[in-house]
């Protein structure tokens, strides 16, 4: 990795459009070469949510709730809200995490948010769309069978989970409309058709590619 500079790609999709997955190849790669930006956001944790995102309650290892030490969304210098929740990022730890030469993949669909990101870390950021061919209507179907089998499952679901479903769905071009508008500020596409492992090499094909200097 000859005079290799450590990038910020920030990704924008619409729901269901590959993020989760390309989250997943993130980190598969491991957090020696790259991480995912955590979010600090006002909404309840979530069984999926991984490390990406920080929220204001954790589950302990006797599955009860307590306060994340780790929660600071008054103290992120960028902030936006997306379906009706708030978000924040720290640019401090992006720039420490640079430093140490880790690429850094933040997941934000929110066009303010990324104006800003682009604008604090200029040729360092690189903007991705992750498209998909899944309509509004396949979206919709395929969140609420989740729902269902959860049910199923035993899992209590709240109101909170239908009305998430349901933003999300109304939304649901809204990243679509952040590429169309802003179409200069995005520096690649990658296409997820249903492969997981496709899209998987996307990622690290682009990743190699800013390593090895073949693009700056």
């Amino acid at each position: 990795m000859h005079n290799f500079t450590p990038r910020i790609f920030l990704v924008v999709g619409s729901p269901a459009s590959g993020k989760d997955e390309l989250i997943t190849a993130v980190n598969t790669i491991g957090s020696l070469h790259a991480e995912i930006v955590p979010k600090h956001t006002s909404r309840d944790i979530r069984e999926d949510d991984g490390d990406e995102m920080i929220c204001e309650f954790k589950y302990n290892l006797q599955g009860k709730k307590e306060r994340n030490s780790l929660f600071d969304l008054a103290g992120c210098d960028i902030k936006y809200e997306n379906y009706k929740t708030k978000y924040g990022i720290k640019t401090s730890d992006i720039w420490d995490k640079l430093q140490k030469g880790v690429i850094q993949v933040a997941v934000v669909s929110e066009s303010q948010a990324l104006n800003d990101l682009k604008g604090h870390f200029g040729n360092l950021a690189v903007v991705v769309y992750v498209y998909s061919q899944i309509d509004r209507d396949e979206y919709r179907e395929r969140e609420l069978r989740k729902l269902k089998r959860k049910r199923k499952n035993g899992t209590e679901l709240t109101r909170d989970d239908s009305r998430y479903v349901e933003q999300r769905v109304a939304d649901f071009d809204k990243a679509w409309d952040i590429y169309v508008e802003n179409f200069m500020l995005f520096d690649h596409v990658l296409v997820y058709a249903d492969m997981q492992e496709d899209l998987f090499d996307q990622v690290f094909r682009l990743f190699r590619a800013y390593e090895r200097g073949l693009l700056k």
